[in-house]
């Protein structure tokens, strides 16, 4: 984790130092904020880690938990106001998409369903962000949300299989640093934390009342953006 962390600071380090990106980010007559005022459209994509602590049936022996890894990719726009010679606040959407999944190969007990796997989907976000312009090319970020995930649920009660998609809400909570490429083009580099939670969820068709789950997940991201500032 220490060593990816190295290397995204370090390559963002060099392409802003960059004599060929340096063109064109003029900013004279414009605080820090203004700087980082506009409308914004970005592609992002990143590290996920996605960790399964509550997935259960109503046999409560059936407990299960698990994480997986994957690549976290999408888009996001926004808007952002200066309110200080330093500080921004704006509001963001963004929509995702994920490719981690995680397989319970260690507690599935035949006669009564148990979560199998869970693989996360589409994600989107809305939220709030604000930010410290340290210079007309160099903005800090903080944001915090609403964010909506669809998961794909397995069950299996080790002769039949069920299969049902369940949107999970919970909260957000962002930070990390924007760095001007050109007057219009940066990129950026953040840490993401979300929490899911949903109620029970069961099966229908002609799966027995056992086959009920709750899903409570944590999902951490490491991501990184290109974007278009307006």
């Amino acid at each position: 984790m220490k060593t990816m962390y190295a290397l995204l600071a370090c390559g963002l380090s060099v392409i802003a130092s960059s004599p060929v990106f340096a063109q064109g980010t003029d900013t004279s007559g414009q605080t820090p904020a203004q700087a980082f005022s506009g409308a914004t459209v970005e592609a992002t994509f990143g590290w996920d880690h996605l960790g399964d602590k509550s997935l259960k049936d109503i046999d409560q022996s059936a407990y299960a938990k698990g994480s997986g890894n994957g690549v976290t990719y999408g888009g996001a726009v926004g808007y952002d106001v200066p309110v200080t010679t330093n500080v921004t606040l704006g509001a963001e959407v963004g929509v995702y998409g994920n490719s981690g999944r995680w397989n319970n190969t260690t507690n599935l007990n035949a006669g009564t369903f148990n979560t199998a796997s869970v693989k996360p989907g589409r994600d989107v976000f809305v939220g709030a962000r604000i930010g410290y312009a340290l210079s007309p090319k160099t903005e800090l970020f903080g944001k915090a949300g609403y964010t909506n995930m669809r998961f794909g649920l397995e069950g299996s009660n080790g002769v039949e299989d069920v299969y049902e998609k369940k949107n999970a809400s919970g909260f957000r909570l962002g930070a990390g640093v924007e760095q001007k490429l050109t007057k219009m083009t940066y990129v950026k580099l953040e840490y993401d934390y979300s929490h899911y939670g949903t109620g029970q969820t069961n099966y229908y068709g002609n799966t027995p009342d056992g086959s009920n789950f709750d899903i409570r997940a944590n999902q951490s991201q490491i991501l990184g953006s290109v974007g278009l500032r307006f």
